[in-house]
């Protein structure tokens, strides 16, 4: 099986190669603190008011959405007679 790669800029400016997994789950932990971020802003849980609750409920869906990603992920190149 092949590993996927993603391109990365690292904090010095630097590209490198991040494995998919390894990218998605950084995405789902980045999602994550912002709703953490969001209570603190707002000074309340997101599940005291109906549309901070949704807005959770978005944001956490999204987090597990990515964390999906490399699980569900099919990836074809080329032609299809060409078995690439």
């Amino acid at each position: 099986m092949i590993e996927v790669k993603v391109k990365i800029k690292s904090t010095d400016g630097k590209e490198e190669l991040e494995s998919l997994y390894s990218y998605c789950s950084r995405l789902s932990k980045k999602n994550n603190s912002v709703l953490y971020l969001l209570e603190s802003y707002l000074n309340k849980k997101l599940l005291e008011e109906p549309q901070l609750a949704e807005i959770r409920d978005i944001l956490l869906t999204v987090s597990a959405d990515i964390t999906k990603i490399t699980s569900h992920l099919h990836v074809e190149c080329g032609e299809k007679d060409e078995e690439l």
